[in-house]
Formats: structure tokens, sequence, C-alpha cells
């Protein structure tokens, strides 16, 4: 199985420690206490995808932090999954879990990825599991991408710690050092052009540049590495563009690609929504409606008719916006 993942660079390459993840100074500071002390408090990270969230809670629950017997004593799940999101898992699967003590280690963890995906009903279930072993051994990790969806009465069972994008330049550094690794020649245009296309998503980036290594050589098809979902961020930036120059006779030749886009090709709609909220470029009339339409996506009928009713509120919302600054 080692030499699977080894073959395997995203595997091979994953910041194991603490010292290996690009964070800040005090929270690097934090977590070298926590693990020195073995005084692991509930921890909630939030933030934007591509921080390092997921890998600090994975780097938490392994020997190089609090967990020596990470097998028995970590119980991993994504809010997004339908067994996650169910009120029974709590019951089912997370009570039994924590109900047997830790074998060789202080905590047993139940680290729950992207928790902002869960229900209601799923995060009371989770206000009751955590007060019952609150002063015993059970510890609770949640990551998410807006704070807002986690409810207060959960929040404030954490320590919250709210992360930002990994620096691009961190990236392309951090694909040049596997590349050397892996003797694999390079230019580096190349290895800028894949992190420009796919960032933040550094998993994206790392196994892209593994699919494009052969024989000792990186060998990149521009047109393959470009993502749908990147194609459909740059057409949202693109009209927000034409907004502001006073360019909307330009909107429909942008609109009916998106269209044509989305009536052929699968899309990632959570991974656009998500970036498109974060985005710099995107202002905060236009991130608003992005929020409502992420927020009921997973309940739609039509993923693509429910993205186009987004991008059209979008387009009249910020005509809207422009005639009132006007005035």
């Amino acid at each position: 199985m080692t030499e699977i993942l080894d073959a395997l660079w995203i595997e091979k390459y994953r910041p194991r420690k603490l010292e290996e993840l690009a964070l800040p100074e005090r929270y690097t500071k934090d977590f070298e206490r926590i693990i020195a002390k073995c005084a692991l408090p509930n921890l909630l990270f939030s933030g934007p995808p591509g921080g390092g969230k997921t890998t600090l809670a994975r780097v938490m629950c392994s020997k190089h932090g609090v967990l020596f017997n990470k097998q028995d004593n970590m119980l991993m799940a994504n809010g997004s999954s339908k067994k996650a999101r169910s009120i029974n898992f709590v019951d089912q699967v997370i009570e039994p879990f924590l109900k047997i003590p830790p074998a060789q280690d202080r905590y047993k963890v139940v680290f729950m990825d992207e928790a902002d995906q869960l229900t209601d009903e799923s995060f009371k279930a989770f206000r009751g599991i955590m007060e019952k072993y609150h002063d015993g051994y059970g510890r609770f990790i949640f990551t998410c991408n807006y704070i807002s969806k986690i409810p207060d009465p959960v929040q404030s069972r954490f320590t919250p710690y709210v992360f930002q994008q990994i620096p691009k330049e961190f990236v392309i550094d951090y694909g040049k050092s596997i590349l050397d690794s892996e003797n694999i020649s390079y230019v580096e245009k190349d290895i800028a052009f894949i992190v420009n296309n796919l960032y933040p998503d550094v998993r994206k980036v790392i196994n892209t540049l593994q699919k494009c290594s052969w024989e000792g050589k990186l060998d990149v098809d521009e047109e393959a590495v470009v993502t749908n979902e990147k194609r459909l961020l740059s057409s949202m930036v693109e009209i927000i563009s034409l907004l502001s120059k006073d360019e909307d006779n330009k909107i429909g030749g942008v609109v009916n690609y998106i269209v044509d886009l989305l009536s052929k090709q699968d899309v990632e709609y959570r991974n656009v929504y998500t970036e498109l909220f974060f985005m710099k470029k995107i202002p905060s009339p236009a991130k608003i409606i992005v929020n409502k339409y992420s927020n009921t996506h997973q309940n739609c009928l039509v993923p693509h008719m429910h993205f186009m009713g987004m991008v059209f509120e979008i387009i009249k919302a910020l005509q809207e916006y422009k005639k009132m600054m006007v005035k």
C-alpha cells in the first residue's frame, strides 16, 4: 500500500509535519503549544479553499500531532456526503466511536471536513454529542469555507482559526521542489500556467504536474489544463469587467458562451460558487447573490439553470447598482 501511495505525488509529498505548512507565525506557535502539551481543544478552521485547513487537521490527528494511534482514535467524515449529513450519523457512527475510550492516546477525534454542508438537524445532534464528551476524551475538528453556516451555539464550542489562501508563489515553489525531487526538467512558465489555472486547488496542481511529466520532462497540454470551472470563473469576471466599462452590449456573447459550456460539460458547481464568493474581483452586491445561490444549490432540480439564474440576477443587480451610484 505504501508503494502505491508513494507513486501518487499528492500523497508522497503531502505535508506531514507542522513546520512543513504555510501558516501564519501566530498559528504555528499556537499549534506547537497544543502538540507539546497534548492539550487539544475543539478546533474550527474556516476560510476559502486552498488555505491548508484539511492538511493541518490531518497533521494534528497524526503522530506528528496528538494521535499516535490514528487508525483507532480518529473518525473522519465529509459534511457534503449524504451519510454524514444524515441525523442518524451522530447516533449510529459518532456515538459508538466515542463510547469506546481511546487506545494509547489521550483523545479520540471526530474530524468533519466541509462541516458547513451539514443540515440544521445534524448540527443539533452534534451539539448534544459535543456536550456529552466535552469533559472527557472526545474532541472535534471542523473545517468549513463559510463560517456563517455554522450555527452560533456550535461555534461557541470551538476554538476558531480563520485561514487565507496559501500564496500562489508558495504553490509555485512547492511544485518546483517536487519536480526537482523527481528529476523532472521544466520551464518555469509551464509551472506558472498550471498554477494560475488551477489555483487555489493545490491537489489539482500536483496531480496535473504528475500527469504532464513524461520521460523526465514536464510537457504541458494547455487546453487540457484549463478546467470548465476556471472557464466559468473567467467568464463571470469578464461580465463584471464589461459592466464596469459600460460595454453591456457585449455581455450577450459571454452569456451565450456560458450557456454553451454548461450544456456540454460537467461542472463542479460548488467549487465555482465558493471561488466566486472569495474572488477579490467580485463586487459585494454580486457576492450577496452568489451566497444565496450557493446556499440553495444543494436542493435545486436543474443545476445549470440554477447557475444561469444567478448569472442573470448578478447582471441585473450590478446594472441597477451602477445607475444608483451615478445618481
